[in-house]
């Protein structure tokens, strides 16, 4: 589960009250560490996501400058001319909120970057947590609530805090192979916090 960084704007108590709220499922925190994506890591984490998108606003954009054109020409645009915008403009929306995504996730937008710059890690913070329990992954979704927080029921963690689809407070993986894929996108098993307990530790 992923603490987005909404969430870390301000200093507030809203990771505690989330982290409580899911801690209700009765699931176990068995790792958790504070985490900043790089660019690299966000396009990869959410690679699937961008088809996805393409597939379901290139119409909806497409339709909208469709209409806005034909309201402003006062004429009515062919079924060719429609497909044309669906296509170009519409792609072109899609793939500006897949670039909003990735920034909102890392602080910075998909572009030509070396190879150092796209694997350094961003400017905003997230904080990732694993759990442990029996039907885990639905037990967490369930208080996680709907990727749309306006339609999420009440009293679960995006309902509350959620703001929109892209701002929507928390990620969690919805099955144990995308958990599988994802642990291993933001590597759960490295935490440099370890290092500065050891290290103090040491002194």
């Amino acid at each position: 589960m992923i603490i987005k960084p909404d969430n870390w704007v301000h200093n507030s108590s809203r990771p505690g009250t989330i982290i409580d709220m899911f801690s209700r499922t009765g699931m176990r925190i068995i790792g958790i560490k504070v985490h900043h994506f790089s660019l690299a890591q966000a396009m990869h984490f959410y690679e699937a996501v961008e088809a996805v998108l393409q597939k379901k606003l290139a119409p909806h954009f497409g339709q909208q400058a469709k209409e806005l054109l034909e309201k402003n020409f006062n004429f009515t645009l062919s079924e060719e001319s429609s497909n044309i915008l669906t296509g170009s403009f519409g792609i072109e929306c899609a793939k500006d909120q897949f670039s909003q995504i990735v920034k909102f996730m890392c602080g910075k937008n998909p572009g030509n970057y070396s190879a150092g710059e796209q694997n350094r890690p961003g400017d905003v913070k997230s904080m990732i947590l694993v759990y442990e329990g029996e039907n885990a992954v639905n037990k967490i979704r369930d208080v996680l609530g709907s990727t749309n927080p306006t339609e999420a029921l009440e009293g679960t963690v995006r309902r509350e805090f959620g703001s929109n689809v892209m701002v929507n407070t928390a990620h969690a993986s919805d099955s144990a192979e995308s958990y599988n894929r994802e642990k291993e996108i933001v590597k759960t098993n490295e935490n440099s916090l370890s290092a500065i307990i050891k290290q103090h530790l040491g002194n």
